[in-house]
């Protein structure tokens, strides 16, 4: 099976920031597990030394962190009690206890050379008794993205294996990715963590992804996706695993699917129709029930806050006045000129700055909370407009802007300095580059790059030598 290493940014998307002391992990994926013998579990070993030394433990219930440093350890597995009771949530049964023991093996330290299999995800029958094991090295530390996607692979794992399901040695058992993110991501959202931004996007998502690829999609299809398609996979998947659960009974139906979906053979939708009574209903309940959620989670909060640069951004784009002149035909100005207004009728003026009005009070809910004095003084000036009073209207807009000048400058610096910190200080490794070379090999495959002999490719190597005769 081909191997895929992929590093992500610390905190990406639709994870929760925890305290560790290492920052990334390489992680490569394995695909579908499979179930092995013990003897086949443990990696190389690291010599003599390191076989003899006591192996340090940390345990939450039934979920254990083996090697590596207290504090690593500690945090691993509170992220995995933490996912384990989150999990439960979502199918009705808080009080649920695990029933396979879940094992964290940790191997190295960071700095260390950097193996093929940095992350691997095993099951194996241990005196009768399914047991599993993630083994992770640490010569990269810890990327919590993939050890949130790993963790839940393996918590669904033991859903799926935990009430007597008999897997024949050599069978695999497989949860396909669409579950293990659309699960990450309906926690994510019920926690206010997922990043809506990405619902909100002006994009169709089924016409990127059908939903019949996303279900069909193994993990290594899925790690090879880009462009739109891997925000595509991660808002259907959240939108299906959200849909679901909205159903009648829906908490209920999701704990009973997980108890067979690892072990199913047949069609995906032959499962769900069984423990979602309401995909009988019709042919395409399901594409239904997610373009709802889909639309429904692209539905902006009022909790959700623009930052000072958004907000600035729409506060200029809305202060424009609205009227017609003497001829009939429509016009629009800046609020600067609102000189242009004031010899309107009343009712004319009122008109001219509704629409400004009722767009200052829409953004006032989501502005940036240091410009709501500023909201508040343009509704004063708006209002004075309708009287058709002048009180001094030209130095007010002008103290305005230079406020909003200097927020917007210091935003801006903060930004810039947010920026240059994180190039020129931070140690974890965003995997753009990474994402540019999977880019480069795909537009190979797919031979749409522009042959060498072309006439473009011919031009540009003449600019070249030109440009490199001339230094």
């Amino acid at each position: 099976m081909k191997k895929h290493g992929i590093i992500l940014p610390l905190g990406h998307g639709c994870c929760r920031a925890w305290p560790l002391v290492v920052l990334s992990i390489v992680i490569c994926v394995v695909g579908d597990v499979k179930l092995l013998a013990a003897d086949d579990l443990e990696p190389n070993p690291e010599g003599a030394k390191a076989a003899a030394k006591k192996i340090q433990v940390t345990k939450f219930g039934s979920i254990s962190v083996t090697g590596g440093e207290q504090q690593v350890r500690g945090s691993i597995a509170s992220v995995a009690n933490e996912l384990r009771d989150q999990l439960n949530q979502l199918c009705g049964d808080p009080g649920r206890k695990m029933k396979l023991p879940l094992i964290v093996k940790l191997y190295g330290a960071e700095g260390d050379e950097e193996l093929p299999r940095s992350i691997l995800s095993k099951i194996s029958s241990f005196q009768g008794q399914y047991q599993l094991l993630l083994h992770i090295h640490m010569a990269k530390g810890v990327d919590q993205y993939l050890l949130r996607y790993h963790l839940m692979e393996l918590l669904l794992y033991e859903r799926g294996l935990a009430d007597g399901q008999v897997i024949e040695e050599g069978d695999r058992v497989v949860i396909k990715p669409w579950l293990i993110i659309g699960m990450l991501e309906a926690i994510d959202i019920r926690s206010g963590d997922s990043n809506r931004e990405i619902y909100q996007a002006d994009i169709d998502f089924l016409s990127v992804l059908p939903l019949e690829k996303v279900f069909d999609a193994p993990e290594n299809q899925w790690r090879e996706m880009i462009g739109r398609e891997p925000v595509a996979f991660r808002a259907i998947s959240g939108a299906i695993v959200n849909s679901l659960l909205r159903q009648p009974d829906g908490k209920s139906g999701m704990s009973t699917y997980l108890a067979d979906f690892a072990t199913f053979k047949g069609e995906y939708e032959n499962l769900l129709r069984r423990h979602f009574s309401g995909m009988n209903k019709s042919s395409n309940s399901l594409g239904k029930w997610v373009n709802l959620e889909l639309l429904e989670l692209a539905t902006a909060r009022v909790t959700q806050v623009h930052s000072m640069l958004e907000t600035e951004s729409r506060l200029d784009g809305l202060l424009k006045l609205r009227y017609r002149n003497l001829d009939g035909a429509a016009l629009s100005v800046g609020i600067d000129d609102y000189d242009q207004v004031l010899p309107l009728e009343p009712s004319e003026r009122i008109e001219a700055v509704a629409a400004a009005r009722a767009e200052l009070e829409r953004l006032s809910y989501r502005c940036f909370p240091t410009y709501r004095p500023i909201f508040n003084e343009y509704d004063i000036i708006l209002r004075d407009i309708v009287k058709g009073e002048d009180k001094d209207i030209s130095s007010r807009l002008a103290k305005l802007i230079d406020v909003r000048m200097r927020m917007k400058a210091a935003a801006t610096r903060s930004r810039d300095y947010l920026d240059w910190y994180y190039i020129t200080q931070s140690t974890d490794l965003s995997g753009t580059f990474t994402k540019y070379r999977a880019l480069i090999e795909a537009l190979k495959k797919e031979e749409l790059r522009a042959s060498p002999d072309d006439a473009t490719s011919h031009y540009l190597d003449q600019v070249q030598k030109i440009y490199g005769a001339s230094r």
